[in-house]
């Protein structure tokens, strides 16, 4: 007789066996990972300090699947919205975890929906993971009783390893700093003037930049980094944010197109242009971590002092760190400068949608609402 399987909200309790089951649940794409948290399963949440809801599917002996929703109140055209963003999805590799998963996710959407009033649930699915696009976006079965996946926006995963000696130059007028406590009202107001061209800004940090940063877990007015011009107007920042402080990043396999990279790295290491990628599992049966640096609040008047950022903060960063940032793929102000040692990773931001809200005309989906470019800072990881 086959065992039973149930979804339910987990507790403090299934800490431990959640951080088994998530790190023993690799992402698959050019490069394939396997992630680990600090202290507990549910450590990164308290660090981000969001609110969240995670989900166990088990049957009597196992976890067969876990995935969380984080959600808060964000600006959408200006109007405040209720989002929840879909993540940490991990389903093992088995038929009835599968299977039941499918069957059990459309009920806990709309209890949820209910429960915490959500208007818009969303995710972000790399492209390259074949198997997750198969499973969930280009499903062939019957959808009745399943959510549908719909495209908001797509977006690229820009990683920076290095820069070509000659061909990658930066701008000399430009001055690049650690922010000052005296320029923290500058600061604050160029902030504030770049918010307002995205959709999707945290309520909190729309009502006050300052205490947003202030009250946060991960940032620090003292890390952000600060490009000015010759009048010392404030013309660009960024902050770095290490992947140590959030979790830990395990390479197990690269792809054929990856591995070759990571093999020209290793020249360009020697040659003192690059730095080297951390040897997958695969090579060397040991658990490495890959080590970057989020570059979140990338905000500047000109492409030029994107690559004065870019170079200031990797000189600053550990000769084992890259740097890594989020654009949207139609947003051109934010392609890798010219110069730099690059990668970009295709991934796709969806609204997860149910069959009634598909079918009700009156029904906005967050695709028809979201006029501007999307602040992409805070949810994915």
């Amino acid at each position: 007789m086959e065992e039973k399987v149930t979804l339910r909200e987990s507790t403090v309790a299934d800490a431990e066996r959640l951080s088994h089951f998530f790190s023993s649940i690799p992402l698959h794409g050019k490069l394939d990972i396997k992630i680990k948290r600090h202290v507990d399963f549910f450590s990164l949440y308290r660090r981000l300090n969001i609110n969240f809801h995670n989900y166990i599917l088990e049957d009597t002996n196992s976890i067969l699947g876990t995935a969380s929703f984080l959600y808060y109140k964000a600006l959408v055209n200006d109007h405040v919205t209720k989002i929840a963003f879909a993540c940490d999805l991990r389903i093992s590799p088995v038929r009835k975890a599968i299977l039941n998963w499918s069957r059990h996710f459309l009920p806990r959407l709309q209890e949820l929906s209910k429960k915490e009033t959500i208007e818009h649930f969303i995710t972000s699915i790399n492209l390259d993971n074949t198997q997750v696009i198969n499973s969930f976006i280009r499903t062939k079965q019957k959808r009745s009783k399943k959510p549908f996946y719909e495209l908001i926006r797509k977006f690229n995963l820009i990683t920076i390893h290095g820069f070509y000696p000659i061909y990658f130059t930066t701008n000399p007028h430009l001055k690049i700093r650690y922010l000052e406590k005296k320029n923290h009202p500058q600061f604050l107001e160029y902030l504030e003037k770049k918010l307002t061209s995205l959709d999707l800004v945290p309520k909190a940090l729309k009502i006050s930049v300052h205490d947003y940063i202030q009250e946060s877990l991960i940032y620090s007015f003292s890390h952000f980094i600060i490009a000015y011009d010759q009048q010392e107007n404030i013309v660009g920042c960024c902050y770095p944010l290490s992947s140590t402080l959030l979790q830990d990043y395990f390479p197990l396999k690269y792809s054929s197109q990856a591995n070759n990279f990571r093999q020209f790295l290793k020249l360009a290491s020697i040659l003192n242009f690059g730095r080297k990628l951390t040897r997958p599992f695969s090579s060397s049966q040991k658990d490495q971590t890959l080590n970057f640096q989020f570059l979140h609040f990338l905000f500047f008047d000109h492409p030029d002092i994107l690559k004065n950022l870019v170079h200031y903060a990797f000189q600053n960063s550990k000769n084992n760190d890259f740097l890594a940032y989020f654009t949207e793929q139609t947003n051109y102000t934010y392609r890798p400068p010219k110069g730099t040692i690059h990668t970009e990773m295709n991934f796709g931001l969806y609204e997860i949608r149910s069959p009634d809200s598909m079918e009700d005309t009156q029904h906005m989906s967050l695709k028809q609402k979201i006029k501007k470019n999307i602040w992409l800072d805070g949810i994915l990881f």
